[in-house]
């Protein structure tokens, strides 16, 4: 399978699990075994990621997968998510080492997903879904395209310059450490001093500032959109610091995340 039907799999198994997403978490409140399950199943799924086990990884993630489309209780929505994971079996079946390098982002990802849906919150349970099944995507797009495959690229040009590819990764990688080194190296494929240049030239603002901006836009969303506690939305935009979210969000809003949210 070439990177464009990857791409197209992935985009079809991105709206699917965003749906499916959305409706485990509007009827898990009936469904204390199946959420005890999804939360044994991502025990599973972290301590096989910590020893490196990706083929017990890759059961965890499909038995966790599978339980949350099973909740969503639509008719016809299994099968359709069936097809869409089968047709991505042969990147499943390739060691994960390469694309994942860090096995802590995973466990996140898949831990966001669950306590959205336990929480019962929709709208954060879909964003959760759909932004792992697009990191993923672009984890894999990124790989590829360092090996020479121009049709991975994460957008819809295999063309796209370095300043998309960078904003892009950024986009999906809001949780995660990001450093300007390594998204110039490994993502934008320029120098870091280049990278930086784009920034600033297209946007007006350093590397880091924008990325603070976007990660600060996306809190004010998630604090608008779901019920999801603060600390947690700080965490899920890359602050581990509740406090220090709070400052910057009043700096750049105006206001503290808890009065954004009474807005």
């Amino acid at each position: 399978m070439n990177a464009t039907e990857l791409r197209r799999l992935s985009e079809l198994r991105s709206l699917l699990e965003g749906f499916a997403a959305r409706h485990a978490a509007q009827h898990i409140a009936g469904a204390p075994e199946e959420l005890n399950r999804l939360r044994s199943i991502l025990e599973q799924l972290t301590k096989a990621l910590q020893i490196r086990d990706y083929i017990s990884f890759r059961e965890a993630d499909f038995a966790l997968h599978q339980t949350i489309v099973k909740l969503a209780k639509v008719p016809r929505l299994k099968a359709a998510w069936r097809e869409a994971w089968d047709g991505l079996l042969s990147f499943h079946a390739q060691g994960f080492e390469d694309y994942f390098p860090d096995a802590r982002v995973l466990a996140q990802e898949h831990d966001y997903l669950v306590e959205a849906i336990a929480l019962g919150d929709p709208a954060a349970a879909e964003d959760a879904a759909r932004s792992h099944v697009d990191a993923v995507w672009f984890r894999v797009a990124e790989r590829s395209r360092a090996n020479g495959d121009p049709s991975a690229a994460p957008h819809d040009d295999p063309n796209s310059d370095p300043l998309r590819r960078a904003t892009a990764y950024i986009a999906f990688h809001l949780h995660t450490p990001v450093k300007l080194t390594e998204v110039a190296s490994k993502v934008a494929f320029t120098s870091a001093g280049n990278l930086s240049r784009l920034f600033r030239q297209h946007y007006g603002l350093s590397f880091q500032a924008y990325l603070q901006k976007l990660r600060l836009e996306k809190a004010a969303e998630l604090l608008v959109t779901t019920r999801l506690p603060i600390a947690r939305i700080a965490r899920r935009v890359g602050y581990r610091d509740v406090s220090r979210f709070g400052q910057h969000f009043k700096r750049h809003h105006g206001q503290m995340p808890s009065e954004w949210r009474k807005r």
